[in-house]
């Protein structure tokens, strides 16, 4: 009986750890950083890459990394940016600062962007 106990008491542990363990890689997972898709409509997609070249030091600045700028195949002027953020709150600050409105008002996006925050999950 005290092998059984034993052996459920080690059983119980390894679960536990096991748990404590995926928390805190699901934590990681979160509250790190974020994946940023945005996708809009440009007027000119020539005209617009060179406003969105110029403006590469405020997204540095906000830790915007950029992994990516991509136009839609029927469309060349609907264009995709995927990048990467150091946090959700980094992304949201970018996203609602008047210099990225401005910049994109220059650069000629036409109508609101669709914006996606993604997170990674574990399985």
């Amino acid at each position: 009986m005290a092998r059984f106990l034993s052996l459920v008491a080690v059983m119980t542990l390894c679960l536990v750890v096991g748990v404590r363990a995926q928390d805190k890689m699901m934590k990681a997972a979160t509250d790190g950083k974020v994946t940023v898709v945005v996708t809009h409509e440009v007027k000119d997609y020539a005209t617009w890459r060179k406003g969105y070249d110029a403006d590469a030091g405020n997204r540095k600045k906000a830790g915007f990394k950029v992994t990516g700028v991509y136009a839609d195949v029927n469309n060349p002027n609907m264009v995709s940016i995927i990048g990467e953020f150091p946090s959700a709150a980094a992304a949201d600050a970018f996203a609602t600062s008047p210099v990225l409105k401005d910049a994109m008002e220059k650069a000629g996006v036409i109508g609101k962007p669709d914006v996606k925050v993604l997170t990674a999950k574990l399985k």
